[in-house]
């Protein structure tokens, strides 16, 4: 068992790279949720707040790199266009100058940065490290090693494209929600949001 105090003994950013996947078309929600602000803050900000503060590396994934110029972050385009976040994590591997990436989506309000280290101490050993809360698995707030790129490859190729999918084809470490006891406010890191009931529903918390 890996204990929470561990994450003390961590790097203060990890040596790994943080992935923002920008890249959705929000089409439920109407318009871009990267720029959906709380707290006057745009969602895209706080993500990316957390991600450096955690990461040796960070960069974002979007096909609008112009929406992104003012962040000073790397951004990163598909080379597999309109094949949604698995096209993400094809090319967010490949240009990740760490073998362990950790990927999350951009309408991911609450992240944890204490949370994504905690993962991190699984992600040398295999090619997906991913959470599982209340039954449900996270696969776009996961990290992923670099040797998993053959098999995204493969599934970008046949036209497979569910992320969940992969993980037939790679070693994987879910990580249970009885190994998440340390960490207060998991309804809330783990929710997101896609349409407009859901964003009127983060008020409420």
């Amino acid at each position: 068992m890996i204990l929470y105090d561990t994450i003390k003994q961590l790097p203060t950013k990890l040596e790994a790279t943080g992935v923002l996947l920008a890249g959705g078309k929000s089409s439920r929600m109407k318009k871009n949720k990267a720029f959906l602000e709380l707290e006057g803050k745009p969602l895209v900000e706080r993500t990316l707040e957390v991600l450096n503060k955690t990461f040796s590396e960070v960069l974002i994934s979007s096909n609008e790199p112009e929406l992104y110029k003012n962040y000073n972050f790397s951004v990163i385009q598909d080379e597999y266009r309109n094949q949604g976040p698995l096209a993400g994590l094809y090319q967010g591997l490949k240009a990740a100058g760490y073998p362990s990436v950790f990927f999350v989506a951009c309408d991911m309000p609450f992240l944890q940065g204490e949370l994504i280290r905690f993962l991190f101490r699984w992600a040398p050993e295999y090619e997906v490290v991913v959470p599982r809360f209340r039954s449900v698995i996270h696969p776009l707030h996961a990290f992923y090693h670099r040797n998993s790129l053959p098999a995204i490859k493969k599934n970008l190729e046949a036209g497979r494209l569910k992320i969940t999918d992969l993980f037939s084809a790679c070693s994987v470490k879910y990580v249970e929600e009885n190994e998440l006891t340390n960490f207060s406010g998991l309804d809330d890191v783990f929710c997101n949001v896609n349409t407009p009931e859901e964003w009127s529903n983060i008020f409420k918390r």
